[in-house]
């Protein structure tokens, strides 16, 4: 259980940290801070959105085989 925490959280950081260098801002001004959390929040939110997409899609499929009862 630990490593996937700690999987997460890298996942989570090395994400930030994508922004942080795409969008080239500095965190110590509060513009750019601004920025980042909006920027963050919406790719968290972007995320969440598409796995639930993901899992209702798996929900949805057919995981029994199916009855061959007309075989005799």
């Amino acid at each position: 259980m630990k490593v996937v925490i700690l999987i997460l959280i890298k996942f989570f950081f090395i994400s930030a940290l994508f922004i942080i260098t795409n969008e080239d801002l500095y965190l110590r001004d509060p513009v750019d801070r601004e920025l980042f959390f909006n920027t963050y929040s919406t790719w968290l939110k972007g995320l969440f959105d598409q796995s639930t997409d993901v899992v209702g899609s798996v929900i949805n499929l057919k995981w029994l085989p199916e009855d061959n009862l007309s075989q005799s």
